[in-house]
């Protein structure tokens, strides 16, 4: 009886997470500029896009990596003006790589960063990570998350990652949530990054409908005659993963990467172009995560990027690992604390 109950108050809670509406409802897109916006076509079924073309923010609502990530501000003072102040808490960012089935590990990261009172204010990911970090940046509880990942995994019908059925699928399973949610109105800051595939540049997005930014984000180009029917955004890891210089731009003073991905690309199911992509992508990731206060390499490549088997054994590990690794990242954390009131004091 006590498992019952104990299902059903955890169902009743999911339940009104799913119901989440953004702080501002009224502050739509046609509201925020006066440009019109890329018109974008997802190329997917009638079971999602029933034929029609989705609103994306136009490009003047959008900021190209490196070029203006520096005007994002909290809203709370003007940098310019403004003294600067440091406080006991450091802005910690997280940035979550990608993985399929895999990233429903980064739960176990997201448990102990909040039992340490060091959960991020600023997220991000690519993937099915970006899915976790806007899951998480709506306001959702890594147990919720988890949740939500299990009752997937055990009603999934099998199609091959990022096919259409598939998006289907996770349109259905995860997105729901996001359908009235815009990235403006989250409870901690969050942003999509995008890749350009006409300009060849990743953007990141501050505003617009999350559902809608991250079906593009589960989009990959695998059809050179694609752009030609108004596919423009796809899946961010095909051109960048981890960008700790955006972040701290962003606001971040500790910025960390969280990689599940690693170097074995291994797939239940044989899929020499998934293959394909996600080897190039681990590769670049190498490089990228150097720029980080911290990453964080989770043990679970044995895991098979399109298979559930065995899930909870690899979020156990993963929870053993962040264990371990949680009082390095405190002391480090500490020391970019003390190096920032030093550098206040100085001034």
């Amino acid at each position: 009886m006590s498992r019952l109950l104990f299902f059903l108050s955890v169902l009743l809670f999911v339940t009104s997470c799913s119901s989440v509406k953004p702080i501002n409802s009224q502050e739509r897109r046609g509201h925020l500029s006066k440009n019109q916006p890329d018109r974008v076509d997802l190329g997917l079924n009638d079971g999602l896009g029933n034929g029609k073309n989705i609103d994306v923010m136009a490009q003047e609502e959008t900021v190209r990596v490196g070029d203006r990530g520096g005007d994002i501000y909290d809203g709370n003072s003007d940098p310019s003006t403004d003294a600067p102040t440091y406080h006991k808490k450091l802005r910690i960012a997280l940035n979550l790589g990608p993985g399929i089935y895999r990233t429903v590990n980064y739960v176990s990261v997201l448990k102990l960063l909040e039992r340490k009172n060091l959960s991020p204010d600023i997220l991000t990911g690519t993937g099915m990570g970006a899915v976790i970090a806007a899951m998480y940046a709506s306001g959702m509880t890594p147990e919720v998350i988890e949740w939500n990942f299990y009752k997937y995994f055990k009603d999934k019908r099998n199609n091959k990652p990022f096919e259409k059925d598939w998006i289907n699928e996770i349109d259905e399973a995860f997105m729901g949530k996001f359908k009235k949610l815009n990235i403006q109105d989250t409870k901690r800051k969050f942003y999509i990054t995008l890749y350009d595939r006409i300009t060849n540049k990743t953007y990141y997005f501050e505003k617009g409908n999350i559902r809608e930014l991250l079906l593009l984000n589960l989009r990959l180009m695998n059809n050179s005659a694609e752009p030609s029917r108004g596919v423009k955004y796809t899946a961010a890891f095909e051109k960048e993963v981890f960008n700790a210089r955006l972040l701290r731009q962003l606001g971040a003073e500790f910025a960390i990467a969280v990689d599940c991905l690693g170097t074995k690309i291994d797939f239940e199911n044989t899929n020499e172009y998934l293959i394909g992509v996600f080897s190039k992508t681990a590769g670049r990731m190498q490089s990228e995560k150097k720029d980080f206060d911290y990453w964080l390499n989770l043990p679970v490549t044995q895991m098979s990027l399109d298979s559930h088997k065995d899930s909870q054994l690899y979020m156990q590990k993963s929870y053993e690992y962040m264990l371990k690794q949680t009082p390095i990242l405190i002391k480090k954390i500490q020391e970019k604390m003390m190096s920032i009131n030093n550098l206040g004091n100085d001034e």
